[in-house]
């Protein structure tokens, strides 16, 4: 679904680079996107204002979307909550990074409630909608639920978001774009609000991973001195998929529904053809890291840490009950027993990040659905808690074990489900192999097709 006309970042550069356009042409051009679909589809929380100069650099003439989630000077930060967080006002690392090299920041996109939560809903804020359905409204995804949205506006190229269980990732598969989840302590996480410190990521949403890799050279700590050189090197000597070895995680792809099980095995069959080899693979720890999301992972037990403090209490009073149920529970024992309990999790974690790291050791890198279900109405998740529950637990299946097994994971479009919905290829390869992670994404992608190739001509 192409709501805009779309320039890629290469092609933005090109032109700037030329002065064939000007960046702030460029960036009033996104707002007036935003202006045009922000009542239909409603990603934005807040809405920035366009330069009156031309910012030089990397990314100049490049908008993005940021999830309010994130610091950023200038805007307030509501984390999805009724009220700002006034310590969250100025920008961290990452979107001070995009800043220096020209990035323009269009706004601050909707996230659910302190981001608990995969499907995107949210009782304080309005609910993006999910471009893909014209009929009815459809969830985003979340809890990056106004990033993949965002996007489709044509109000950015890029979108900041996070992921603790699948929160870039859900959402970027329900809306159709790429999404990258970080290993663990890569990038830096200052300046975000956080939901579980020991597993939170930030991450990527983009229409294309090519576009997505301009975003990652800036951001990235082993690329962002010299983003241009990192992309100028690979663009130059793209990776092949001729002998590649893709381990295939059989157990993920059972249960899905509306044909994605079957349209991911196209996809793969499309790389086949060119040089892969696919390989089945046994992964380890499926059940247990499953259980471990189930009984609320960590963020259970370290959100209330931050939310329950005495200067929080107005936050802590605001809460949905749909959020405050995951640890409303919890006593001051449990709250004390917290630390061995998570130090107990954390040691489980580096149990399965060893045994995933060991099977990854036999493939170039790990596929499955990124989500085994399409996009649910917005209607039906609040109908009940039970189908809320139902649904956001499936929807997180197959995320959530890159998260709780330490490693670094992408989705890439896949065409269209029974029912007519977006649906994810998910890549995971191991801790920190982050950089390959995107040249490998980058590829797949020329083979299998990008966002505007699956849906662009899409009414």
């Amino acid at each position: 679904m192409h709501l805009a006309p779309f320039l890629s970042i290469y092609d933005i550069h090109e032109k700037v680079l030329a002065d064939a356009t000007y960046a702030i042409d460029l960036i009033h051009q996104a707002h007036a996107h935003i202006e045009q679909h922000e009542p239909q589809l409603q990603a934005f929380r807040a809405i920035g204002t366009p330069s009156s100069t031309n910012q030089k650099g990397f990314l100049s003439g490049v908008s993005v979307s940021v999830k309010d989630l994130y610091a950023v000077t200038g805007f307030d930060t509501f984390a999805g909550s009724p009220l700002a967080l006034n310590e969250f006002d100025t920008s961290g690392t990452l979107v001070e990074r995009l800043t220096k090299v020209g990035a323009h920041v269009c706004g601050k996109t909707h996230t659910v409630e302190f981001a608990f939560g995969g499907l995107g809903t949210n009782p304080h804020w309005p609910v993006p909608v999910n471009p893909f359905d014209t009929q009815q409204h459809r969830v985003p995804g979340g809890s990056s639920s106004g990033a993949p949205v965002s996007l489709w506006m044509g109000a950015c190229q890029l979108a900041l978001g996070s992921d603790t269980s699948g929160s870039v990732r859900v959402p970027a598969a329900f809306c159709g774009t790429f999404g990258l989840k970080t290993s663990v302590g890569r990038w830096e996480k200052d300046g975000i609000v956080p939901l579980s410190p020991s597993i939170d990521t930030a991450g990527l949403l983009a229409l294309t991973a090519a576009d997505a890799l301009w975003g990652f050279a800036a951001l990235d700590p082993a690329t962002s001195n010299n983003p241009q050189a990192f992309i100028t090197q690979n663009t130059a000597t793209p990776k092949s998929l001729k002998g590649a070895r893709i381990g295939v995680i059989t157990a993920l792809f059972e249960g899905c529904e509306g044909g994605i099980d079957t349209r991911v095995l196209a996809a793969l069959a499309q790389l086949e053809v060119q040089g892969a080899i696919l390989v089945d693979l046994d992964w380890p720890y499926l059940e247990q890291s499953y259980e471990l999301f189930s009984q609320g992972g960590f963020s259970a037990l370290e959100f209330p840490a931050f939310i329950r403090s005495k200067e929080r209490k107005p936050w802590f009073d605001q809460l949905a009950p749909s959020t405050k149920m995951r640890f409303a529970h919890l006593t001051d024992a449990d709250m004390n027993d917290a630390p061995a309990r998570i130090a107990e999790k954390s040691a489980l974690i580096n149990t399965f990040n060893q045994a995933a790291e060991e099977v990854l050791k036999s493939v170039d890198f790990a596929v499955c659905p990124t989500c085994p279900i399409s996009a649910p109405t917005l209607a039906y998740v609040e109908n009940s808690m039970e189908h809320y529950k139902e649904r956001n637990f499936k929807a997180l299946r197959n995320t959530q074990v890159a998260n709780l097994q330490h490693l670094c994971a992408t989705t890439l479009p896949c065409g269209l489900d029974d029912y007519n919905m977006p649906l994810g290829l998910q890549i995971m390869m191991g801790h920190n192999q982050d950089q390959e992670l995107m040249l490998w994404s980058v590829a797949v992608e020329t083979i299998i097709g990008d966002a505007l190739h699956h849906y662009g001509k899409a009414s």
